[in-house]
């Protein structure tokens, strides 16, 4: 994802479901300048965003907005609380909710999060635009958008 910015430009916002339903994510990012990127690049590709800096802005817009994110995409290391942490507390009372938990660590290095839901995957930083795509497709149980 880093390095692609050139890239992205041409990049389609073709990210829909049938009658026009799109898919919204849950980002939470303590960093700011990825945040902004990710979400300008997932914005791109389609998807609806709702961008938080910290986990305990993101259990609070998911209590909001619960009926409406399909997938929740939070770094696994913040300040106050990790993803894992914030993700056990949205699932128990949105056990349905897809997670992607991205890290610059190894997956082998984290926690176990595998009891958590069946509906995450893990993507390691730095990642590609269509590395994200694809890992994305892969929670939602979806065919991957084209990435041009």
């Amino acid at each position: 994802m880093y390095g692609e910015s050139a890239a992205m430009a041409n990049v389609s916002p073709a990210f829909e479901l049938g009658a026009g339903v799109r898919r919204t994510i849950l980002l939470v990012e303590d960093e700011d300048m990825v945040r902004a990127l990710l979400a300008e690049v997932l914005r791109r590709q389609g998807y609806d965003v709702l961008s938080c800096a910290h986990p305990r802005e993101g259990i609070e817009v998911c209590q909001r907005n619960s009926h409406r994110i399909d997938v929740l995409l939070t770094d696994m290391a913040m300040p106050e609380m990790n993803g894992q942490q914030m993700a056990k507390q949205i699932l128990a009372t949105l056990p349905d909710l897809r997670v992607l938990f991205m890290s610059g660590y190894s997956e082998q290095s984290l926690p176990e999060v595998g009891e958590m839901s069946s509906k995450y995957g893990y993507l390691q930083k730095p990642f590609t635009l269509s590395t994200l795509m694809r890992k994305l497709s892969e929670v939602l149980e979806e065919e991957a958008a084209p990435v041009q």
